[in-house]
C-alpha cells in the first residue's frame, strides 16, 4: 500500500477557512499520515478536525493563539491504537498502534525555539516507554541539525537542542529520512525575510528497520514522504 506522509506546521488553523485550506490541501495530496504543528486549537476545537477528516485525529491541545499539535490518520489506514502519550504544552503527541501487522509509534513533536534540556528529556523518556521498535516521528524541532548544510548562510556552531535530537536519533536508531536519500542536498523549510536567511527545521526520523520495510516512492521536497508499504 502507497502511503503518504508529512509534516506541515500550519501556524494557526483556528480560521474555518484556513482549516478548510490545510484539509483540502492534505485531501488533494493524498496525505494518509499527517503531522500539523501550531494548530492554535482548544480540546473542543481539534475535536472538529474529526468531523472534518473522516478518520482518526490525536492531539495535544495549549492555547487558542500558540501551539498545539495533531495527528490525522486516513480512514482508509488500518491503524489500531494501543498506547498514547499527549502531554499539556502543547508539544508532543505519541500515537503507538499496529499497522499491517507490525508494532508502530507515530509522533508529532512541536520543540521550543529556546534552548530547552527539560523538554527533551521528556520526549526521550515518553520515547521509551512507548519501548516500540518501529518509529515514525515527525514535527518542527525548530533547530537545524547540520548547521553547514541545512542553514543558509551556513553556520559552524551547533545548538544544544540540535545535539539533544542527534542523540534521541542515535539512542533509537532513528534517521533523518531526507538527509538519507540526500545527503549532500539544500533543502530548506522555514525562510525569515527579515533576517535573509532560511533553515531546514522540519524533519521526519524513522527507525532503520522501518526504512527496510519500505521502498522509496519519490520525495516532494523535505516535507514529505511517499514510500510504498511492504
Amino acid at each position: 500500500m502507497s502511503i503518504k506522509i508529512c509534516t506541515w506546521n500550519i501556524r494557526g488553523s483556528n480560521n474555518v477557512v484556513k482549516r478548510k485550506s490545510v484539509l483540502n490541501s492534505l485531501i488533494k495530496e493524498k496525505i494518509q499520515v499527517t503531522f500539523l504543528q501550531e494548530t492554535h486549537l482548544t480540546d473542543e476545537e481539534h475535536k472538529k478536525y474529526l468531523r472534518e477528516w473522516v478518520g482518526q485525529v490525536h492531539f495535544s491541545s495549549y492555547s487558542t493563539n500558540k501551539r498545539g499539535v495533531i495527528i490525522l490518520l486516513h480512514r482508509n489506514l488500518p491503524f489500531t491504537v494501543t498506547a498514547s502519550f499527549q502531554d499539556t504544552e502543547g508539544r508532543i503527541v505519541l500515537v503507538k498502534g499496529v499497522l499491517f501487522g507490525e508494532d508502530v509509534l507515530l509522533g508529532n513533536i512541536y520543540a521550543p525555539n529556546a534552548q530547552d534540556g527539560a523538554f527533551f528529556a521528556l520526549l526521550f523518556s515518553q520515547l521509551a516507554e512507548m519501548d516500540c521498535p518501529n518509529m515514525i516521528i515527525g514535527g518542527d524541532f525548530n533547530c537545524s541539525l547540520s548547521p553547514s548544510l541545512d542553514r543558509l548562510p551556513p553556520q559552524n556552531s551547533q545548538s544544544s537542542n540540535a545535539r539533544a535530537v542527534l542523540n534521541i536519533i542515535k539512542e533509537f536508531d532513528l534517521l533523518d529520512v531526507w538527509r538519507h536519500f540526500n545527503p549532500l542536498s539544500k533543502g530548506y523549510t522555514f525562510q525569515s525575510l527579515p533576517h535573509s536567511s532560511a533553515s531546514r527545521i522540519d524533519y521526519i526520523f524513522v527507525s532503520k528497520c522501518v526504512l527496510n520495510l519500505i521502498l522509496l516512492d519519490h520525495f516532494a521536497g523535505p516535507l514529505m514522504v511517499s514510500a510504498i508499504w511492504e
